[in-house]
């Protein structure tokens, strides 16, 4: 019963398809036709449940549609996104590796640079530094050196040849130059590559530019020697030289033996430089001491005042006028006192002498000291300590009857180094009998000689003190 209630619903037709039939049939029954819009109309208000379905049925599938495509569209435009910035950030990252513009290599295409480089490798070969400083705005010491001893080794340089590259800034370049190195007695020459900064200065004059201050450059000049054309060249020079030395054992062995010879005259030369700065930079203090002490022994006399007494701390020549041409009068021995007239700017005392005037250099004489014992030489010790002097002063601070310390014969003290001592003599403070006595040296002891002065004494190092000694107890 039921399956046969079935079969004609299974069987019956579309509502709206039999309504279109049905409407089609009356329409042609009756004999006249309706407009399509008025059929069309009859035909949803008799199916209206039916349109309604059919709608929502639409606009499902439209919404699902419209969802999924936007989830699509999101999906591809997330991708998009993230593949740019990839991209975006792969393109900053080779920038920061390589900042320098490719630009082909350029072979002797500047003959200004050329004529530079050139003017270079000549000056090298013969040793001129000069040269070199004049084109090239600075130079390690170290380099210059080498540079120099080389020299010693070199023929000349053939067969230079300039590659460059732009630099960072206008009318600046990275040059390349290759050569080949002739040296003395040997039959090959042997191939080469240097790497240089040329720049132009205002006057439009090319030089060679260090980079060793100049980070900038440095790095730039370090980034464009990556470049594949440069490699390459570099890679030939060095497959060049590699064949020389291995195809001629002679060349290989000089080649060797050449750069320890370098390392070694230039380890000397820079030594022997340090110890000459070193002893200019001694020497130089110990003249600005010198002039110090002088400029204080003669003030020392100027501060004495017209009219006072002044003594002679040295054998010196009493002269005429104030000049060392002038005639001698006499000699002044150590301790003789004179009445002071005038004391000059030009270094000059105008004294009493043999009931006249006469003159003797201010840095030899120094102010007497006025006590209630009478007068005393200015700083002359205790009579305790004349004493403890008494055997010293008979044989290194007396110096002989008539003798000048201007004329003296001085050629047995050394100029510097270790002296050892033949009698015993008094280390002073400064360069004047009348200073304080810092040491006492005896017979054996040995004394460092640091400078002999034309004033008569000695500036030696003894017992760790500095102090001076009569040159002319020394002999």
């Amino acid at each position: 019963m039921s399956e046969e209630r079935k079969k004609p619903e299974e069987n019956k037709p579309d509502m709206m398809e039999q309504e279109m039939k049905d409407f089609n049939v009356r329409g042609s029954a009756h004999g006249h036709n309706l407009p399509w819009w008025k059929e069309i109309a009859q035909i949803l208000r008799k199916n209206t449940k039916s349109l309604v379905i059919v709608v929502l049925a639409a606009v499902v599938l439209l919404g699902a549609g419209v969802f999924l495509g936007a989830m699509i569209g999101r999906g591809n435009t997330a991708d998009e996104t993230a593949s740019a910035e990839t991209q975006t950030a792969e393109a900053e990252s080779r920038t920061e590796e390589n900042e320098v513009a490719y630009v082909p290599l350029e072979e002797n295409a500047y003959p200004e640079i050329n004529a530079l480089i050139e003017q270079y490798y000549q000056a090298a070969a013969e040793g001129d530094i000069d040269t070199i400083n004049s084109i090239k705005d600075y130079s390690e010491q170290t380099e210059l050196l080498q540079i120099q001893e080389k020299s010693n080794y070199l023929e000349g340089y053939e067969d230079i040849n300039c590659y460059t590259k732009p630099g960072p800034e206008e009318n600046s370049y990275v040059v390349y130059a290759s050569y080949y190195a002739k040296f003395k007695d040997i039959d090959r020459t042997v191939c080469g590559l240097n790497t240089f900064v040329v720049c132009q200065n205002s006057d439009g004059e090319y030089y060679i530019h260090d980079c060793t201050n100049d980070e900038a450059m440095r790095e730039y000049r370090i980034n464009v020697t990556k470049q594949d054309d440069v490699v390459e060249l570099f890679n030939r020079v060095q497959v060049e030289y590699n064949e020389a030395v291995t195809e001629d054992e002679e060349l290989a062995a000089f080649l060797t033996q050449l750069s320890e010879d370098l390392k070694a005259s230039v380890g000397d030369a820079l030594a022997e430089m340090e110890t000459e700065t070193q002893t200019e930079a001694a020497e130089e203090q110990q003249t600005e001491e010198t002039v110090a002490e002088t400029e204080s022994a003669e003030a020392e006399t100027e501060n004495a005042g017209e009219g006072s007494l002044v003594e002679a701390v040295d054998v010196v020549n009493i002269r005429s006028s104030d000049s060392e041409t002038a005639d001698v009068l006499g000699k002044a021995q150590i301790g003789d006192t004179f009445t002071l007239l005038e004391s000059r700017e030009n270094g000059w005392s105008r004294v009493e002498y043999d009931g006249g005037e006469a003159y003797i250099k201010s840095e030899y004489l120094a102010a007497v000291e006025e006590s209630a014992s009478g007068t005393v030489s200015e700083g002359e010790e205790s009579s305790e300590a004349a004493s403890d002097e008494t055997e010293s002063t008979s044989q290194d601070e007396a110096p002989a009857a008539g003798e000048a310390s201007e004329a003296a014969d001085l050629s047995d003290v050394p100029n510097s180094g270790t002296y050892r001592l033949t009698t015993t003599v008094n280390i002073r403070s400064s360069a004047s009998e009348s200073a304080d006595r810092i040491a006492v040296g005896y017979s054996g002891d040995e004394v460092e000689i640091i400078m002999k002065q034309a004033d008569g004494w000695t500036r030696v190092r003894f017992n760790g003190e500095t102090g001076y000694i009569r040159t002319d107890v020394l002999r």
